[in-house]
């Protein structure tokens, strides 16, 4: 007997799969959003990583100016904060299955929270580091998540479905795009200090970072309300076979039997 050893269309090596050029890339939907959102959440993120410490040792907590050392002890709960924030927002976006919402929910709560901050940060240790550590948990969580179950969620897209190589071309496109946005932060800051000293020398880093939180909701604002109407489609079908239910209360039987078949 002879077997054939010819194999079909579902069989193909996803790595033979040709990769997706440059630009079809680009118009998949949500990749530029996306993109655009993550340079300028990793800008207020690495803004932070690397400017936090230097701030909390050119103000005063409670009246009290704490050396650069201490400063940066302190300022990793900023860190502590973003690491629950990013669970937290993963699960949120897990068990909504709405990572837009989610994400410009985070960005805008995250730009009063820099005011706030920024404002009143400075009253006492534990206003410092609660302030600090609520910054963490909002700024964070949309970072982490763009970069991971975002990236992983547009590779279900039919037009790069089962190419391990476009899959990666996706990811690459909204990390790099980020990635500029972490390198630009930190530079502007030390550019709009420029060796100034005195209380209000952040105050306009904190403009900016609050200015980028804002455009970085801005830019999923299409895709939450795409969300938010599949979110009132879901409702509305719910309540349709609730209330077809009700009147024929046999559906019910109906339904169970063929769970029970199945």
């Amino acid at each position: 007997a002879v077997v054939s050893t010819q194999s079909t269309g579902d069989d193909q090596d996803p790595n033979e799969i040709p990769a997706i050029s440059f630009f079809t890339a680009l118009k998949l939907p949500g990749v530029v959003e996306f993109s655009i959102a993550l340079f300028f959440a990793k800008l207020v993120c690495y803004t932070f990583l690397f400017c936090l410490p230097n701030y909390v040792h050119s103000i005063k907590i409670g009246n009290v100016t704490y050396p650069p050392d201490k400063s940066a002890d302190i300022a990793s709960f900023y860190d502590i904060g973003g690491i629950v924030g990013s669970i937290i927002c993963g699960l949120l976006a897990d068990r909504t299955n709405c990572n837009a919402i989610v994400c410009v929910v985070f960005q805008l709560v995250s730009v009063p929270l820099l005011y706030l901050y920024y404002t009143q940060g400075g009253a006492s240790m534990v206003a410092q580091l609660c302030w600090m550590t609520l910054l963490g948990f909002f700024s964070n969580g949309p970072y982490a998540l763009i970069t991971t179950a975002v990236s992983a969620d547009l590779g279900t897209s039919e037009s790069i479905r089962g190419s391990a190589q476009a899959l990666a071309t996706v990811s690459a496109i909204i990390d790099g795009t980020g990635s500029i946005g972490a390198t630009i932060g930190p530079y502007l800051t030390s550019v709009i200090i420029n060796d100034k000293t005195g209380p209000d020398t952040y105050q306009n880093v904190f403009y900016l970072l609050m200015a980028s939180a804002f455009v970085a909701a801005l830019c999923l604002l299409r895709l939450m309300v795409k969300e938010i109407q599949r979110l009132r489609i879901r409702r509305i079908r719910r309540e349709t076979l609730t209330a077809s239910i009700q009147v024929d209360p046999r559906r019910t039987s109906v339904r169970g039997a063929d769970r029970h078949i199945d």
